[in-house]
């Protein structure tokens, strides 16, 4: 389940109409995979035991919302060229909030 819809990103990103949602899709889809990895655990489950951040997928907290944006945006900015470094430290501590160190 993308917890980012493509509309969103477009939206976050700028873009007007385009033939790559599914390409924006797969960018959602490794960001919360990224999220996920940095949390260690899921953002969101409808199982509590899984020690997920929300059970309400209508209450993801918009730190991790917006790290999800903008990872998937540099993604889809820097698709072509890895070389530069753009991704401010800032964003790297947007999820710090919520990592389970015990897990």
């Amino acid at each position: 389940m993308l917890l980012v819809s493509v509309a969103q990103l477009k939206a976050h990103l700028r873009i007007d109409g385009t033939n790559e949602d599914e390409l924006l899709e797969q960018y959602i889809e490794a960001a919360q995979g990224e999220a996920e990895t940095r949390l260690r655990r899921p953002i969101y489950s409808a199982d509590a035991d899984t020690n997920p951040v929300t059970t309400d997928p209508e209450a993801i907290p918009a730190q991790i919302t917006q790290y999800i944006l903008v990872t998937a945006g540099d993604l889809y900015r820097h698709r072509e060229n890895q070389q530069e470094k753009t991704f401010t430290t800032y964003f790297q501590h947007l999820l710090d909030k919520w990592v389970d160190y015990a897990g």
